[in-house]
């Protein structure tokens, strides 16, 4: 018994502090990009850090502790099945890879957390129910490792929902500062490089790939298909469907960027109708389940005392 509860608490150690580094990966990873820019400028002042002092800067959590979860977490990962490989990299890229996690990692973590959650709910049997049946111990502890197991790629859903979105919502606006910039006498790749210049979200991390494969030899027309199936939204898909049929074509860019941007704004503005209609849908239920309630309890509160007072009587 004790020798079983001491092997539980140290996978769930284990586990916590594996979970525990990727969150702080996702949140520290905007300072350590500071970290290298300030390198970098310390580099071409000539004042540039020998290996040891870099070495000696990272913490001992990036020093020591980092590199044994990474392990741990690529070594689960390879336990996963080769043919869902494909499918789950076309979705991190989807969610932009976040928390540079790629698909050993991810995999990997998705073991981590049901282990994690199978081990917590093994120990809290065996320490609030000792005396449950073996097989039901096992069978709840197998049900949380599945849940547990899950939970990651409902986190992964919801990253591309959100990426998704931010495309979405930029892609408009996008458009209408590449129509200028086109009629201002630029190229396509030059006024995709003025967005590049002047914002920051998911859209434009897509530009500087697009431009960056270009620059590599790619053609442009396969680097924006490529564009469009990564971020899966319809209206990229078609932007960008328009965009390569016009150079093939040979039609004017300018024209083309014209009638998109006026599509995109007529197709945003539809959309923000449809959600204007669907508000008042929406609010029906907490009208009616927490709203109303409250309303009869104040309204009709003070009168109960006196209705059960005459009907008691009675």
């Amino acid at each position: 018994m004790l020798g079983i509860q001491l092997i539980l608490s140290l996978v769930v150690g284990i586990s916590v502090l594996a979970l525990f580094t990727g969150f702080r990966t996702l949140i520290t990873s905007s300072n350590e990009s500071d970290e290298r820019l300030q390198e970098l400028l310390q580099t071409a002042s000539g004042a540039a850090p020998t290996l040891r002092q870099l070495e000696m800067r990272a913490s001992f959590y990036q020093r020591a502790i980092r590199p044994i979860v990474d392990g741990l977490l690529q070594g689960l990962g390879q336990l996963a099945p080769q043919s869902n490989i494909d499918k789950l990299h076309r979705k991190l890229e989807t969610a932009g890879f976040p928390g540079n996690l790629g698909v050993v990692d991810f995999l990997g973590l998705k073991i981590l957390s049901g282990l994690l959650m199978g081990a917590f709910m093994l120990l809290l049997i065996y320490l609030a129910r000792p005396e449950m049946f073996f097989i039901f111990k096992v069978g709840f502890s197998l049900l949380l490792a599945v849940m547990g197991f899950l939970v990651p790629n409902y986190w992964l859903l919801s990253r591309i929902s959100a990426r998704q979105s931010e495309i979405l919502k930029a892609l408009p606006d996008a458009l209408d500062m590449m129509t200028i910039a086109v009629d201002a006498g630029l190229g396509l790749s030059g006024a995709m490089q003025r967005i590049c210049d002047n914002w920051d979200n998911a859209l434009v991390d897509e530009f500087v790939r697009v431009l960056a494969e270009t620059r590599l030899g790619r053609s442009r027309s396969e680097s924006l298909e490529q564009m469009g199936q990564r971020t899966g939204v319809k209206e990229v898909i078609s932007f960008v469907t328009a965009l390569t049929m016009a150079e093939r074509l040979g039609a004017n860019i300018a024209n083309v960027l014209h009638i998109q941007a006026e599509q995109m704004r007529i197709a945003r503005r539809q959309k923000a109708e449809q959600l204007a209609r669907e508000a008042a849908i929406k609010m029906l239920f907490p009208l009616v389940f927490l709203i109303f309630p409250a309303m009869f309890a104040v309204i009709l509160g003070p009168a109960v005392p006196q209705l059960l007072e005459t009907f008691g009587s009675l």
